[in-house]
């Protein structure tokens, strides 16, 4: 049965982004939001623990990273702002 590359890809993304710590769950999400981009879903999952670390509500967090496309200067100010 031959294996589909793009398959593969997802799976050794995943598991390169599992290996760093992360949720599978999380990164499976991470890389359907980010079209399978892990440049730009393991950055989302960087400020998602950063501001989680920080005490922000984690669907807050979300919906901020991709308002703001992963800018955290921007982010941050927003989660802030909400806070505040």
């Amino acid at each position: 049965m031959p294996c589909c590359p793009q398959i593969l890809s997802y799976l050794l993304t995943v598991d390169r982004l599992c290996r760093l710590g992360y949720d599978e769950t999380q990164v499976e999400e991470a890389l359907e939001m980010f079209q399978n981009c892990e440049t730009k879903a393991a950055e989302f999952l960087r400020l998602l623990t950063q501001f989680n670390e920080m005490g922000f509500q984690q669907s807050a967090i979300k919906e901020v990273l991709l308002v703001h496309e992963n800018h955290r200067e921007r982010a941050l100010e927003e989660l802030m702002t909400r806070v505040a």
